[in-house]
């Protein structure tokens, strides 16, 4: 009996407590129910919240201190941070979109290594633009001016932002003077332009984005330049008759500035402006510079006055002059004094070829050129008197074809008298012992321009160049006359060669000495001289150590010889 009441008594505290634990799960879920839920769901992309429920008029504080336990976060909001949720419920949102909403329009947010903190705007502006939070940087410019640089930056600076550059570089570049003109650079900076910017760290952050996106190298362009002279025959008085040779020279066989039955400027394979009736012309060849020319000394005598190849950086000019500075002296009055100064000045006459190139992203070139042609003589007061033919245009040419300009006339007259001494200076007959010949040369200007567009210094092939100029050099000594001292010094420098690769120094050694009285600066035979002179010396000194070694030996071993 007494066991089965306590049995009894057992079992009712069993069923009480069991009945009170189902009654506070279920006034769990309730609470839970009514307070708010997060899941973050495991099965679809990581860091989505599935579901984010709450109730109505939810605190923002309270929000954020759910939304950090439940995903592991450091949020950390300021004591100005307060207010109610404009919602009830989202789903599938990431942690940033949870954050965007909670905090609406009235609060900011900032990650701070592990902590998220949390401020309202007002708080916010006023931390970033705590005057103690500015910061500088130096930046190193390599290829834009500190100027430059300046003007873009300045936009993205904060009101309070500020930038200094260095001084700017000297320019000063004389060309056509003497070395002594113009300024050293005296105590002038000597290294990179460079500018410091004070400011908020995110907007130096911008700063230097975009110094990496300008201070970048810029492209060059290699001209091609090839100018020639064609001394004009009495049937091409009025220059050369492109239209008759480059129909020959064009690869694609059509004339170069078109037939009469077609408009030159449909022509597929080039493209030209020019004026038929003499003048200037202007034409357009497809990197085909060899059989242009081949094409003019068909008709003409042609000179190529000077080949050279410029580079130069996009927009910046370029120049090439050919020709003689005809000086005259000039004389300046001055008013008050009445007085005459003088001094001499000089006439640029000749050849001058001027370009800038501006380079396009679908590979063709935008060019101002501007050649002329000019010959000056001077007067009887001493006053130059300049005949030229020039020509300023811009064009626009693709990356390797060749623009041709002609039509750059040179008149050179000349007058030769011949008399019978005495007689013909005697009056009225002695016109009959006198004789007069006049010559006129006539001669056209043709520059052929090819541009290439240039990315990486790498692509001018310069060692291709450099051999270029030294087959042009070997191949000048070769035409020299056999009698000449270089071709004599070349062959006993050859000789001497022969000699010393068979060890007959002395003889090697005569033939250098010969060459060298022929030329005296023959780098490669002073070379082969000092070689001579060491080996000669160093055998000569061997056979000087083996004599003394043998007198030793001999001194040494003379006793012995004597008592047998």
């Amino acid at each position: 009996m007494c066991w089965n009441k306590q049995s009894r008594d057992n079992l009712k505290i069993i069923g009480s407590v069991l009945v009170w634990s189902t009654i506070l799960l279920v006034a769990t879920a309730t609470a839970a129910a009514d307070v708010g839920a997060v899941e973050v769901s495991q099965q679809s992309a990581p860091n989505i919240i599935e579901k984010f429920e709450v109730k109505e008029d939810f605190g923002v504080r309270e929000a954020l201190a759910m939304l950090g336990s439940q995903c592991q976060k450091n949020i950390v909001p300021s004591p100005g941070v307060n207010g109610s949720l404009a919602f009830r419920r989202l789903t599938n949102v990431t942690f940033e979109e949870a954050m965007d909403a909670i905090l609406g329009d009235s609060a900011l947010y900032e990650v701070q290594g592990n902590l998220i903190k949390v401020y309202t705007k007002e708080e916010y502006k006023k931390l970033m633009e705590a005057p103690e939070r500015r910061i500088y940087k130096i930046f190193t410019l390599y290829y834009i001016s500190a100027a430059e640089a300046k003007k873009l930056l300045v936009p993205v600076l904060s009101s309070t932002g500020m930038i200094e550059t260095t001084s700017a570089a000297i320019t000063d570049f004389p060309t056509g003077e003497s070395i002594s003109s113009g300024s050293g650079g005296g105590d002038a900076t000597a290294m990179n332009d460079t500018i410091i910017v004070y400011d908020y760290p995110e907007n130096i952050e911008v700063v230097s984005e975009m110094l990496q996106d300008v201070d970048i190298r810029p492209q060059q362009v290699l001209i091609e330049a090839t100018i020639l002279s064609a001394t004009l025959t009495e049937d091409t008085q009025f220059g050369v008759d492109w239209q008759l040779l480059l129909g020959n020279a064009n690869p694609a066989g059509q004339s170069f500035i078109g037939s009469s039955s077609k408009d030159f400027i449909t022509s597929k394979s080039v493209q030209q402006v020019v004026t038929k009736s003499g003048g200037f012309a202007i034409g357009f060849a497809h990197d085909n510079i060899a059989s242009i020319i081949k094409a003019i000394e068909s008709v003409s005598d042609v000179t190529i006055m000077a080949n050279p190849k410029i580079l130069a950086v996009n927009k910046q000019l370029g120049q090439v002059y050919i020709g003689t500075k005809v000086g005259y002296e000039s004389q300046t009055t001055v008013s008050m004094d009445t007085q005459l100064t003088s001094q001499v000045e000089f006439l640029d006459t000749g050849t001058k070829l001027s370009f800038r190139a501006y380079i396009g992203n679908d590979g063709y070139i935008r060019m101002d050129i501007h050649p002329k042609d000019s010959s000056g003589t001077l007067k009887e007061n001493n006053i130059p008197d300049e005949t030229s033919a020039e020509l300023l245009s811009n064009i626009i040419v693709k990356d390797g074809e060749t623009v041709v300009i002609g039509g750059l006339f040179r008149d050179t007259i000349t007058s030769n008298k011949t008399q019978i001494p005495l007689l013909g200076d005697l009056p009225i007959v002695g016109g009959v012992f006198r004789g007069v010949n006049d010559q006129v040369k006539r001669e056209e200007v043709i520059i052929l321009l090819t541009p290439h567009i240039i990315d990486d210094p790498n692509e001018t092939k310069g060692n291709a160049r450099k051999n270029d100029i030294q087959r042009k050099r070997f191949g000048a000594k070769d035409e020299l006359q056999q009698i000449s001292r270089a071709r004599l010094a070349e062959e006993y420098y050859a000789t001497a060669l022969v000699f010393y690769n068979d060890g007959q120094l002395e003889a090697a050694m005569e033939e250098v000495e010969s060459a060298l009285e022929l030329r005296p600066t023959y780098l490669e035979a002073i070379r082969l001289k000092e070689r001579i002179i060491a080996e000669r010396d160093g055998r000569e000194a061997l056979k000087r150590l083996e004599r003394k070694m043998s007198e030793k030996i001999d001194h040494q071993e003379a006793p012995s010889w004597l008592r047998r």
